[in-house]
């Protein structure tokens, strides 16, 4: 029998589980010790399948609309994928993160953010390339923007922008933080990368609030071409102990 890859498993958990509601499968995709970071879903299993029966009693669409899922890349037992959902008459920028296990879904951690549009209408939180360019090296890439936030680390911001961001450099986060976060301590949890795209899973604190922080980068070369990102405070109270992080 096939071996399947962890981003089909995830995408498979997407389209028959999530976009289903399928909940006879839960037990195929997902570890009996499941471990959840999302801050109002309850730890485990039952807490998944308590969520996913709330989505149930909701009202569903008369007509599936595109896929919610814009891109998806995976590193090792890392599965990263960004989408664009309408959620409870909101539209959301979320990035989910799972670690798989043994061909299982073993641990998720998300944020989410409702989109903001930038001023010239065109650019929004989520489009923009996804295609992954499987010839560039992650590994290369993965530095790079360790060193790209070591240096904003240091010095407030990269010391020489140009060094690290190409001319034609779009970014799609409307607050444009990425070279501006000198207000917050910055502590990078994990770096996920496939090809040229590299998902950071971050942490923001400042003096008031702490925040859950996912940049997406896209790499030409050896500079960052392209830049999304997902931003949630961290609640005082959760619905299970383990964290965002």
């Amino acid at each position: 029998m096939e071996t399947k890859s962890n981003k089909t498993i995830v995408l498979e958990c997407y389209r028959k589980i999530i976009r289903d509601l399928d909940l006879s499968l839960v037990d195929e995709y997902i570890r009996g010790d499941y471990i959840q970071h999302s801050p109002t879903v309850k730890d485990g299993k039952a807490g998944l399948l308590e969520m996913l029966e709330f989505l149930k009693t909701l009202p569903q669409p008369a007509e599936r609309g595109p896929s919610p899922i814009i891109r998806t890349i995976a590193d090792g037992d890392f599965v990263a994928v960004h989408l664009d959902i309408k959620f409870m008459g909101r539209r959301m920028a979320v990035i989910d993160l799972f670690r798989l296990q043994d061909g299982f879904i073993a641990e998720h951690w998300d944020a989410g953010q409702a989109q903001q549009e930038q001023a010239d209408g065109f650019i929004t939180m989520t489009n923009g390339i996804s295609v992954i360019d499987e010839r560039a090296d992650q590994e290369v890439n993965k530095k790079l923007i360790d060193k790209f936030y070591q240096e904003i680390l240091e010095n407030g911001r990269p010391m020489e922008t140009d060094k690290y961001i190409t001319e034609n450099y779009l970014d799609h986060d409307p607050d444009g933080k990425l070279l501006k976060i000198s207000d917050y301590n910055v502590k990078i949890h994990r770096l996920v990368a496939e090809g040229d795209f590299v998902m950071a899973q971050c942490e923001f604190i400042n003096s008031i609030n702490r925040y859950a922080h996912y940049d997406m980068f896209r790499i030409e070369g050896d500079k960052i071409a392209e830049h999304w990102c997902v931003e949630q405070e961290v609640p005082l109270t959760m619905a299970h102990t383990n964290g965002m992080f």
